[in-house]
């Protein structure tokens, strides 16, 4: 009866060691679950947060374009007005979306450098005028000149040292070349050496390219916007030495973090230029960037539309030139 007592009590605590390790078990794996469900469940929040305050932006935008029937982007006074202002200058906006705070900039789609099919080569050959003594520079220039005419054209021919079918066949790239106007700027991508001379930013996007809107939806022409000027356009533009193109640059941050203007932050040796070279004015179409605030979690939608009044867009429709969550 002894030794049957004490197998017995082995047996119970075997069992209480082993049930303990299934609880810690469960306990680590339920604390791992939380830490990665939570944000999960964070960034779809986020994705619908971000659609509806997409909607609200576009009627604030649409408001103050109500109120003030003509703005002056750089040169608004903001500490003038009792309401925040919803101005194409890609100051930094916080809004309230039921109790969950949205950060979000506002800038025209008019904007970056303009690689559309009526416009692509003059674009090349201002950068080959404003880098006439940088040699490589310019056989970059010429090459991507070369490929994009390959890439664009309607016929088989090969342009210099650019690509038609049978090298891209040779390459795996099939059905490329569209042989036909670029109808979107992620074709970009596809054009050998592109991204070595226009970067994409630090997400992926073609941020500094102008958008390539789809047939009859929207024409953008003209000069690239100050707003949303980079390093290179300052410099190919507006002429700027590199150490001005990044006082400018800096100025910029300021104006759009603490709404101090370009006209009292630059001297006048910069801001002539600025103002002759690059375009302050809205065109009518908008891009809006939404983000969570600072560390948060949470996703971004980058979208761009043409503006409307209090009356709603046309045909009670937006349509978008883009729209990209990422």
């Amino acid at each position: 009866m002894k030794q049957q007592s004490g197998s017995a009590l082995v047996a119970a605590l075997c069992f209480i060691f082993g049930a303990s390790l299934l609880t810690m078990a469960v306990l680590a794996m339920s604390k791992y679950n939380t830490f990665t469900v939570r944000p999960h469940i964070e960034m779809q929040r986020s994705f619908y947060i971000s659609e509806g305050a997409a909607n609200r932006i576009q009627w604030l935008l649409a408001a103050d374009r109500q109120l003030h029937s003509v703005t002056n982007p750089g040169r608004e006074a903001y500490e003038d007005y009792e309401y925040d202002r919803y101005i194409a200058d890609g100051v930094l906006h916080t809004l309230d979306y039921y109790g969950t705070p949205v950060e979000f900039t506002i800038t025209d789609a008019n904007s970056g450098i303009d690689f559309s099919s009526r416009s692509w080569r003059n674009t090349l050959r201002s950068f080959k005028l404003a880098y006439d003594t940088d040699t490589d520079f310019t056989e970059q220039i010429d090459l991507l000149e070369d490929l994009l005419a390959d890439y664009t054209d309607s016929n088989d021919t090969i342009t210099g040292d650019g690509k038609e079918l049978a090298e891209y066949e040779a390459e795996n790239k099939r059905p490329l070349p569209r042989n036909g106007a670029m109808q979107f700027r992620e074709e970009l991508f596809y054009i050998d050496g592109f991204t070595a001379i226009f970067p994409p930013d630090k997400y992926g996007i073609l941020s500094s390219i102008r958008l390539i809107p789809p047939d009859n939806m929207a024409v953008l022409n003209g000069r690239p916007n100050v707003f949303t000027a980079d390093k290179f356009t300052l410099m190919t533009y507006c002429d700027f030495e590199e150490e001005e193109a990044e006082t400018v640059l800096e100025a910029l941050r300021i104006f759009q973090r603490d709404r101090i203007n370009l006209e009292d932050q630059l001297d006048i040796d910069l801001l002539p230029r600025l103002q002759t070279m690059l375009s302050w004015q809205e065109s009518g179409y908008y891009t809006v960037n939404i983000r969570p605030p600072a560390g948060k979690i949470g996703k971004r939608l980058t979208f761009s539309f043409q503006g409307f009044g209090v009356s709603g867009p046309s045909n009670e429709r937006v349509r978008y030139l883009q729209w990209l969550f990422y």
